[in-house]
Parts: C-alpha cells; structure tokens; sequence
C-alpha cells in the first residue's frame, strides 16, 4: 500500500510538472504574437499598452493555473509604460516623437490660463451716502486688479423703470471681468430708497454692502453746495445755507430733504433688516479725505482681498485739497470724465466726452494720474457757528443710535 502511495504521488507531481511547462510554452508564443501585433499596428497610439497589460494578465493567470502563488509585482496593469509612442499632431499626421501631442498640450494650457471675460453682476455694491465720498471710494478701490468697477451710477435697484428692464439690462450694464474680480457698482441713493433692500438681496443674498459716512453737518453742508451750483446753472437765486437748514423761530428744518440724508440710523435699520450687519461695511469718509490708505486697507480685509493697494499710489494735491490716485490702469486715451456729478478727471484724458472701455479693469498696464475733478471739493458756504452748533445738538442722538448699530464711534462733534 506505501509502495501504491508513493508512485500516486509521483504521477501527480509529474502531470504538474507537465501542465506549468504547457502553461510556459503557451505563454512564450502568445507573448511573441502580441508582439508582432505591434509592431504590426503601425502608427495605433496606445495599442503597446494594451499588448503589454493582456499580456500581463495572461501570465498572472497562466502562472495561478499552474500553482504559481501570489500575483508578482502588486496589482495587475503596474507595468510601466513604453516611453514613447506613436501619436498624431493637430494637422493629423503621426509624429513618432510626440511633438504633436504636447503642441496639444500647451494649447490647452494656454487655453486654461486665459481667464474667461465675461460681465458679471456686482459682488460689491457701494450704497452710499450722497457726498459721504462714494466716487473717491470706488475709484480708489479700482487701484486693486481684483476689483472690476461700474463707471456710471446704473440706478438699477432705486428707479423703477431700470428695475422693470431686469437682471439681464443689469448684467449689461457691468464691465467686462474675470472670475476672480470682483464687480463694484455704486448708488449712493440706494441707501436712502426703501425698496432697494429688498430688491438687491432678490439678486444676490450674500452680496457684500459698503457704506461710507461723513460727520453729518459736513455732509449737509457739501450737499447743500451742490445743491446750489446745480440751482446756480437753472438761473435760480442763491440762497443762505441757514435759511434752508433752520426754521425762521431758529429750530432745524426737519422737511428738508438733503438734511434726512444725514440721519443715517433711520436708513440703516432697513438694511440690517434684511442683511445680517457681517455683510455691510462702515467706511469714515472724514478719514478717507485726509488718510485714504488705512480706510482701504480695511475694506480690502472685508472684502478677503490681498493688501495689493499700495500707500504710494496716494499723493496729496495742494492746489485741489485732497488726495489724487497715481498708477490707475488706463490702456486707452479717453477715459470716463464727468460722469453724473461723482467725477474724476484724468491727467492721461483729453476729451470731456464719458468714455469706458469694457477691458480697463482687466488690462492695468498703462497707467496715468487722476483726481478727482472740479465738482469735487467746492468750498463750503460761510455757516455762523450758532448754526453749526444747533445742527451738532439735533444730529448728537442720531448719531449715538446709528454707533451703537454699527458697533463703532465715529466721534462727531455734538456742539
């Protein structure tokens, strides 16, 4: 019986034997066959691949059948891959060192680097105030490339003829951008329209707001400037600034409509209605007169912007008052000149014709100086400080409300 066993054994260790060199021999002719298939293919990019992997496959399953173990060098297909193939150019001919495949290539890098122009609709809406310093603000924040800015004010959200022609008039109405710029556009009557706020969050919900403020009185007192020049070219008689903002018993005229504008709470509270206070910036437009750096910084980190705006593309013009901007992008002559009555004129600009080109934002590599322009900084009227001081008391509680809803101190005179 030991005997039987044993020659049992031996058979069986022979027909195995056997079969692995079977399986060997099979595999030997069919990796030479595949290999005249390729050579055979001609020009069939990618067909040395596919040889290579079936054959793998097949050999990792010949070597199983044939009790070999475990599947050598990990999983199947971990071949590397020929280093050269036979491909075809953009012309479509082959090119057996690839140059045609990586012109592809770069063509399609150039392609994804290109950003996309497109108009957009605003991210960033400033809204106000009335000559708290919005044209200066938006002109100033157009020194960052990531900023895209409106040149005109559209009106879109507080004229009721603008808002029936719809967000595609809107979206019309914007400059050209790319995706990682945001679009600005500023109405400073926004803010003082009741149904703004309900219209811009039907737009954008997350929109970022900017409100710029000015002491009150001083406010009042450019508003009531501009009101007369624009009187001054109607042929209307001029008229004293205490006469317009006091009753004659001496009490402030509360019908005046330039003065509701500086009572900032009252319009505040529709907004924070609607917006949580995260979404609106405060900007002090005093400060921004006199040191516009610091304020821009600020906004810039509201907006989650890189600090690109530098301190020396301020200087300050002697003979206007205030601060001028250097190193604006402008890659053509004419440039947006007298536009409502927020401008800014340009030294690079020799026509007073309003003239936008859509890529100005896109395109920073001319540069010129600009300031703003002579309706900006009209002198003030002579005011007795009696006036002045009956003004700071009527506005003191309003202005302590409008701080305790920003969370910030403005510190305006109250006397």
């Amino acid at each position: 019986m030991g005997r039987r066993r044993s020659l049992g054994s031996r058979l069986l260790a022979g027909l195995a034997l056997v079969s692995m060199s079977i399986c060997l021999v099979l595999l030997h002719q069919l990796s030479h066959q595949e290999a005249r298939a390729v050579i055979g293919a001609g020009g069939a990019g990618g067909g040395g691949n596919e040889a290579i992997e079936r054959r793998e496959r097949h050999s990792h399953r010949y070597l199983l059948m044939a009790g070999g173990g475990s599947i050598p060098g990990g999983a199947v297909g971990a071949a590397e891959p020929p280093k050269s193939h036979v491909t075809k150019t953009a012309a479509g001919t082959a090119d057996d060192h690839g140059d045609g495949r990586e012109q592809n290539h770069n063509n399609n890098n150039q392609s994804q680097l290109m950003p996309i122009l497109d108009r957009r609709l605003p991210r960033l809406l400033i809204i106000g105030v009335r000559k708290g310093g919005t044209r200066a603000l938006l002109e100033m924040l157009n020194l960052h490339p990531n900023i895209a800015m409106v040149p005109v004010e559209v009106h879109f959200f507080d004229k009721f003829d603008n808002y029936q022609r719809g967000l595609d008039w809107y979206r019309s109405q914007m400059p050209l951008s790319t995706d990682a710029q945001l679009t600005v556009e500023k109405s400073p009557s926004y803010y003082v329209t009741p149904e703004v706020p309900e219209r811009v969050y039907a737009m954008n919900p997350h929109v970022q707001l900017v409100l710029i403020v000015r002491d009150p009185v001083t406010r009042l007192l450019s508003d009531f400037a501009q009101i007369e020049a624009s009187r001054a070219t109607q042929n209307l008689p001029n008229r004293r600034f205490q006469d317009v903002a006091l009753l004659p018993n001496g009490e402030v005229n509360t019908q005046n409509r330039a003065l509701h504008v500086s009572l900032y709470a009252k319009f505040l509270s529709r907004w924070l209605h609607v917006f949580p206070r995260r979404q609106l910036h405060i900007v002090d437009g005093d400060r921004l007169i006199h040191d516009p750096y610091p304020e821009l910084q600020k906004v810039e980190r509201f907006l989650g912007l890189d600090h690109l705006i530098r301190r020396d593309q301020f200087y300050f013009n002697a003979t206007k008052g205030f601060y001028c901007l250097m190193g604006v992008p402008s890659p053509t002559a004419n440039l947006v000149t007298n536009i409502n009555d927020d401008n800014f004129t340009s030294s690079s600009s020799s026509s007073s014709s309003a003239s936008v080109d859509d890529h100005a934002n896109y395109y920073p590599h001319h540069y010129h100086h600009k300031c703003l322009a002579g309706s900006k900084g009209r002198r003030h009227p002579q005011v007795p400080d009696e006036v002045i001081s009956v003004l700071r008391q009527f506005f003191a509680p309003h202005n302590r409300k409008f701080f305790a809803m920003v969370g910030q101190d403005f510190h305006w005179p109250e006397q």
